[in-house]
C-alpha cells in the first residue's frame, strides 16, 4: 500500500509540475506521458485491491499490481492518442476490450496453474 501511495503522489506531483512549468517539447512530453501512466497506476492499485476482495476474495498481490499497471498504460495510451489528435470513442473502446481480453486470458492461465499444483 505505501508504494502505491508513493507511485501516486510521484506521478501526481510531477504531473502538476510539468503542466505548471514545462514547455510542451518532445522530452517533456514523453516525461508527461510517463508520469500520468505511474500516477494512474498508483491510484488505481487501491480500488483494484477493494474492487477483487469484494468480488473474488483475497488476490495475489501480482495480480493486483498487473491490473493497475493496466490502467496506467490505458492513460498513457490514451492520453498519446489524444496528443496526436486520432483518439475516438472506437479506438478507446478497442483499446480497452484488448487489455481486458488480456488480463481474462492471463487470469485464466493462473488460475489454470494453480489448479495443477
Amino acid at each position: 500500500m505505501f508504494l502505491a501511495i508513493a507511485l501516486a503522489l510521484i506521478g501526481w506531483a510531477g504531473v502538476v509540475y510539468l503542466v505548471n512549468n514545462a514547455h510542451p517539447t518532445r522530452p517533456g512530453q514523453a516525461a508527461f506521458l510517463a508520469l500520468w501512466a505511474i500516477a494512474l497506476a498508483g491510484t488505481a492499485w487501491p480500488v483494484m485491491l477493494a474492487l477483487r476482495r469484494r468480488f473474488l476474495g483475497e488476490p495475489p498481490v501480482w495480480t493486483v499490481w498487473r491490473q493497475s499497471a493496466w490502467v496506467g498504460i490505458f492513460g498513457g495510451l490514451v492520453a498519446w492518442m489524444q496528443m496526436n489528435r486520432v483518439l475516438n470513442f472506437a479506438t478507446a473502446a478497442i483499446l480497452a476490450s484488448m487489455f481486458i481480453v488480456l488480463e481474462v486470458i492471463l487470469s485464466w492461465r493462473a488460475r489454470q496453474e494453480s489448479q495443477h499444483d
